[in-house]
């Protein structure tokens, strides 16, 4: 059993994640990687080695100690680039495969949805959607949306 209270982390000289287990065993190049459900992104988070075995899971990040819960919350807002969808201007088809151009909190996009499976539901009101390039943009309230876009994503989700 590991003492997640005595976990650290740590950068090397090229700036890889250190992981040093209570037993002072290190791991180098590790990535943390939230795991289901996104909705609750404080706990479950894995940590994998460079070949993406899991070394670890933690159950919530509140298991660690302070300075290491601080490196870890820093590592994965880096990894966490999911824009958030306002409008959908265009979709090309009703239907995937097609081609969307959306409006987000961080400017216009275009992507291309492959299937309904990259369109997912979350919660009664909050979807995820994955682009053909593995770029996830998220709609944390459909309600918010304009009348247009609810029903495109009403159709597919």
């Amino acid at each position: 059993m590991t003492d997640l209270t005595a976990l650290q982390f740590d950068r090397d000289d090229w700036g890889r994640l250190v992981l040093t287990l209570g037993d002072g065993q290190t791991h180098v190049g590790i990535e943390p990687v939230r795991c289901f459900p996104l909705s609750d992104p404080e706990k479950s988070i894995a940590l994998l080695d460079p070949e993406g075995h899991e070394l670890l899971t933690l159950s919530s990040l509140d298991s660690l100690n302070p300075t290491a819960r601080t490196v870890l919350e820093s590592e994965l807002s880096s990894r966490d680039f999911v824009p958030v969808i306002k409008r959908v201007i265009s979709a090309s088809n009703p239907t995937p495969p097609c081609q969307w151009s959306v409006e987000t909190d961080r400017g216009t996009t275009r992507f291309q949805l492959e299937s309904e499976d990259d369109i997912r539901k979350l919660g009664p009101h909050r979807v995820m959607i994955a682009d053909s390039n593995g770029i996830r943009y998220t709609i944390p309230d459909t309600r918010q949306l304009d009348t247009a876009t609810q029903r495109i994503i009403q159709r597919l989700v």
